[in-house]
């Protein structure tokens, strides 16, 4: 049976009202539009945050199946005259079959070997979309995605989009709570700290590591999805090695066994993205110095850090220690 934390849900609940209330404030421009990336890789981080920080299994996929999902679904929109809301759907279940794919051979392979081996099918994605010109756009991309909508209201701005991909991603925060908190998310640590001890109270280890893998590959897929009836194009670099090391990244900055840290961790990285633009030349150098940064100084990751220093802040007394 699924249990949810109740400290979990009133933050939940508490979150999901600001978002809603933060358009208001924020007006339909640059900042909103910011807001709606950051929901697009918290969807990514998530999944990621699912499979590595409560699963264990390190992955350097989840670009490539952002890239899946969003060549896919708008392959299917131009090429082939789905409609968003259909195309969406199909995608998912293909991604999923994907990943069940890559997933009953690659999680046989621990550690450094399990990363090189989704780096490497990171890599073969990346190729394919850049050979297959005829179907992807190759290095000039995939333009004319159909915006999502429903009948003829078109989900063509900043402002709808945002009213849109928000729930997504909270319910599907709301999703990922539950589970790490349901027999399955205890199996899922227990194999993270020991398969063979996992083993010995009777759960198919194999299989719920496939699971897993396919559950945040459909995450990041599906957030591909979005991105590109958003945005309308694609490129080769969602697909690519880069934007895989930018996931991973998010996931350090918020801690990789904190789900809410996931979407810190999106959060921060977005908006050091979007300031660092004037030092583009020197962007990479800057994430690299950020990173040892948080590493140094907040190694569970940012959300797990600010925590802590506030735990230390905070008078004995204040926390009922004297009472």
């Amino acid at each position: 049976m699924i249990r949810f934390e109740n400290k979990n849900m009133s933050a939940w609940i508490g979150i999901s009202a600001g978002l809603i209330a933060l358009p208001i404030i924020l007006g339909d421009g640059y900042y909103l539009s910011v807001m709606n990336f950051i929901a697009l890789y918290s969807i990514i981080a998530l999944g990621l945050c699912l499979l590595t920080g409560y699963g264990g299994q390190l992955s350097i996929s989840h670009s490539a199946f952002f890239g899946i999902g969003a060549y896919t679904s708008g392959i299917l929109s131009t090429r082939f005259g789905f409609h968003p809301l259909v195309s969406i759907p199909i995608t998912q279940v293909i991604t999923a079959i994907a990943a069940f794919g890559i997933g009953s051979v690659v999680l046989r392979l621990k550690g450094h070997y399990l990363a090189i081996a989704t780096l490497s099918f990171t890599i073969i994605v990346e190729i394919i979309i850049i050979e297959t010109a005829w179907l992807t756009g190759g290095l000039q991309g995939l333009s004319s995605i159909p915006n999502i909508s429903f009948g003829n209201f078109m989900i063509d701005s900043d402002w709808r989009f945002y009213f849109t991909i928000w729930p997504v991603t909270m319910l599907l925060l709301l999703f990922a709570l539950n589970l790490v908190n349901s027999r399955m998310g205890r199996i899922f640590r227990a194999t993270k700290e020991s398969e063979d001890i996992a083993r010995l109270f009777g759960a198919n280890v194999n299989r719920y590591k496939v699971k897993l893998f396919i559950l945040s590959s459909v995450y990041a897929s599906l957030a591909g999805s979005f991105y590109a009836h958003f945005v309308t194009f694609v490129s080769p670099a969602a697909g690519s090695i880069m934007f895989a090391i930018d996931i991973i990244m998010v996931l350090a900055f918020g801690g990789f066994t904190v789900l809410w840290g996931a979407m810190l961790g999106a959060a921060s990285l977005t908006f050091l993205n979007e300031y660092l633009t004037v030092f583009a030349d020197y962007k990479r150098a800057i994430y690299g110095l950020s990173l040892v940064l948080i590493m140094l100084f907040f190694p569970s990751g940012l959300l797990e850090g600010l925590k802590d220093s506030l735990g230390r802040l905070i008078p004995a007394r204040f926390k009922g220690g004297d009472l």
